[in-house]
């Protein structure tokens, strides 16, 4: 049971600035931020400190995620690795982990912020709600400590040499010559060793630039992921489900009619709409699996969004789920998202 508190903020920006500022005192923290861009029930998402939590390797992911998610009936926070892949299809990986993160970790919250707009909510669990208050006033009275560190610069290292890259290059090229798969997302990894920097700063910075629609801060101890990213896997509301894959992607330039060229072009261009019917084909397949019969549909066909830095072809995709369809399930045979 969650005890639920409203405000009236006087100053969103500078609220959700000291809100992420005080939160890094936790352990666990996730913190969601829309930018403003459109689609979103929420402009901004913090859940911090874990009531509960489970983590786990792939091989008990989704069993586990399942079970976990029936038992809270709460809200959860957390990652799907990409090696979850291997429980959706007969598949293997041996690529070196330099991380150690787990393939799968979720958390139960403790203290949870939603805010939309000047109002602020605060979903406290049941014997926390005297917290709140003092929570608050300590939120208010934060001091924001910009970055003043003088870090050494990062040297990124590809983890693929660049004759085994066009080695592999090759291989993938003559499986899809014999017909055995018809697409790939070919991943190298860039990674820097025995660096310092501050995620929490570089997540402002990160996010600074490029304003996107699914921004997050992430932390669980002394694991942090930051991301900017502007696509969105999967939705649920109610019964309906929503995918919106991204393929097509075009700088843009602060020339309006340089920007207009870059979009028309983006928009004309053969090679990058095919990629993206292609990918919409594929997630059509795969919410059918969960889907009510002739429930599938193509709601948006190659649209164009603009963001801060880019310009992107998005299509929505969505169905309709029975109401005993779990969420899990969905994930499950949908993963990984199209696009990827």
């Amino acid at each position: 049971m969650r005890i639920i508190k409203q405000v009236s903020l006087e100053d969103p920006l500078q609220f959700k600035e000291k809100l992420l500022a005080w939160a890094q005192q936790y352990p666990e923290l996730i913190f969601l931020e829309s930018n403003n861009n459109e689609q979103k029930n929420y402009d901004t998402v913090l859940a911090l400190e874990a009531s509960t939590h489970i983590k786990c390797h792939w091989k008990d992911g989704f069993k586990t995620l399942q079970n976990y998610q029936k038992t809270t009936k709460d809200w959860l926070f957390g990652y799907l690795s990409y090696d979850l892949k291997n429980t959706t299809e007969i598949l293997s990986s041996s690529n070196f982990d330099g991380l150690n993160f787990p393939d799968l970790y979720f958390f139960q919250p403790k203290k949870l912020f939603l805010i939309k707009g000047d109002c602020l909510e605060m979903h406290y669990l049941k014997g926390t709600e005297d917290e709140m208050e003092t929570d608050l006033l300590s939120i208010k009275n934060t001091i924001i400590n910009n970055d003043k560190h003088n870090y050494l610069p990062i040297k990124l290292k590809p983890r693929t040499s660049k004759a085994s890259y066009f080695s592999k290059l090759k291989k993938i090229q003559n499986h899809i010559n014999k017909g055995d798969i018809y697409e790939v997302n070919f991943c190298q990894e860039f990674y820097a060793t025995e660096v310092r920097i501050s995620p929490y700063h570089t997540y402002k910075k990160l996010n600074a630039i490029s304003q996107g629609p699914f921004a997050v801060f992430f932390k669980i101890n002394d694991y942090y992921a930051i991301s900017a990213s502007p696509e969105r896997y999967l939705k649920k509301e109610g019964n309906k489900v929503i995918s919106q894959p991204i393929k097509g992607t075009s700088k843009r330039s602060e020339n309006l009619d340089e920007d207009r060229h870059f979009s028309k072009v983006l928009l004309n261009s053969e090679k990058e709409r095919s990629e993206n019917i292609m990918i919409v084909d594929l997630v059509r397949n795969d919410l059918s699996r969960t889907a009510i019969k002739g429930s599938v549909k193509v709601e948006a066909l190659c649209e164009l969004h603009s963001f801060k830095q880019v310009h992107q072809l998005i299509s929505t995709i969505s169905s309709r789920v029975e109401k005993d369809i779990n969420p899990v399930e969905i994930l499950k045979t949908t993963f990984p998202m199209g696009s990827m």
